[in-house]
C-alpha cells in the first residue's frame, strides 16, 4: 500500500463488506433452498453464484485484509497468505463471471426450447457445467498460484470477454425473439404457432425473471469493469501495476459480492418473502 492512511481505508471498507457479503449470501442459499417458483435448473445456477459469493465474504476478503496487514505478520506467513489469496481470488472470479453468463443462457434456451427445455435443461446436466466452471477457474488460479502470471492474467481476461459476450448476444437473442413473439400476437397468429409452436411461456413472468438477471449482470460488469482495464494494463506493461489502483479495484470486485443479495430480494420476490421469514425467525428465537 501507498501509506497507512490507505492501509486503515481499505481494511476498514473490505472487513464492512466481508460482513454484508457473508450474512446476505449465506441468507440468499438458505431462501433458495424454500424457494419452489423457480426452475430447478436455474435455481442451481444462482445457488452456484451466491455461493462463489459467500467465498468471496468469508475467505477471499478476510485474505485480503490479511495481505494488507502483511507487515505485522512473519514474511513465510505473509508469502503463503499472499499466494493463497491471489490463487483464489481467480478461481471465484472466474465462477462468478462464468456462472452469470450461463445464467443469460439459460434464460435464453428456456425461451427458444419451449416444452423441450425441461427435458433439455436438467439439474444434472447443470450440475456437470457448474463442475466444469469450477475446474477451469481452478486451472486459471492453479497458474496464479505457481506464477504464471501472464498466462492467469490472460486466461481471466478471455474469460471475462468471453463471459461479457456470451451474456450481451443472449440478451440480444432474447429481446429478438420477444419482439417477434409479440409481432406475431399482434397480427392474430394462433397461439400454437408462436415461436414455432413450442412455447406456451408465461410471458410475463418470463421478462420478470430476464430483468432480474440482467440486473446482476449489469452490476456485475460495472463492478467488473475496474480489474478488467487493471488486467489489461498489466499485459501490456508486464508489471503488477499500482497497489493503490489494484486495491480499489479489487474491492469494487469485492462489492459486487455484497451487492448481489440486495438485488435478489429486490428482484425475485418470492427470495425476498423467505428471507422475511428466516430473518423473522432468528428474531423470534432470540426473543425467546
Amino acid at each position: 500500500m501507498a501509506n497507512e492512511g490507505d492501509t486503515t481505508f481499505f481494511v476498514t471498507l473490505n472487513v464492512f463488506l466481508s460482513v454484508i457479503a457473508l450474512i446476505g449470501n449465506l441468507l440468499i442459499l438458505v431462501a433458495l433452498r424454500k424457494v419452489t417458483s423457480i426452475n430447478p435448473p436455474t435455481k442451481l445456477l444462482f445457488q452456484c453464484l451466491a455461493a462463489s459469493d459467500l467465498c468471496v465474504g468469508l475467505i477471499q476478503q478476510p485474505l485480503f485484509v490479511a495481505v494488507l496487514l502483511r507487515d505485522l505478520s512473519s514474511p513465510t506467513a505473509s508469502y503463503y497468505v499472499t499466494k493463497v489469496y491471489a490463487g483464489l481470488g481467480y478461481i471465484l472470479c472466474g465462477v462468478s463471471l462464468m456462472t452469470a453468463a450461463t445464467i443469460s443462457i439459460d434464460r435464453l434456451l428456456a425461451l427458444i426450447l419451449g416444452l423441450s427445455y425441461k427435458l433439455t435443461v436438467t439439474v444434472k446436466r447443470v450440475r456437470k457445467v457448474v463442475i466444469i466452471v469450477w475446474l477451469g477457474s481452478f486451472s486459471v488460479g492453479l497458474s496464479r498460484w505457481i506464477d504464471l502470471r501472464l498466462i492467469a492474467y490472460g486466461s481471466s481476461l478471455v474469460v471475462t470477454l468471453f463471459s461479457i459476450f456470451a451474456s450481451a448476444f443472449s440478451f440480444t437473442k432474447i429481446v429478438l425473439k420477444l419482439r417477434q413473439q409479440q409481432a406475431q400476437v399482434q397480427q392474430r397468429v394462433e397461439p400454437e404457432q408462436v415461436n414455432g409452436g413450442e412455447i406456451p411461456l408465461n410471458i410475463a413472468r418470463y421478462k420478470k425473471m430476464v430483468y432480474s438477471v440482467a440486473w446482476l449482470q449489469m452490476v456485475l460488469i460495472a463492478c467488473y469493469m475496474p480489474i478488467i482495464s487493471f488486467l489489461l494494463l498489466a499485459i501490456v506493461t508486464q508489471r503488477f501495476g499500482n497497489a493503490f489502483l489494484y486495491c480499489c479495484a479489487i474491492t469494487v470486485v469485492f462489492l459486487n459480492s455484497s451487492i448481489n443479495p440486495i438485488l435478489y430480494c429486490w428482484r425475485i420476490r418470492e427470495v425476498k418473502k423467505e428471507v422475511k421469514n428466516i430473518l423473522k425467525q432468528i428474531y423470534q428465537r432470540s426473543s425467546t
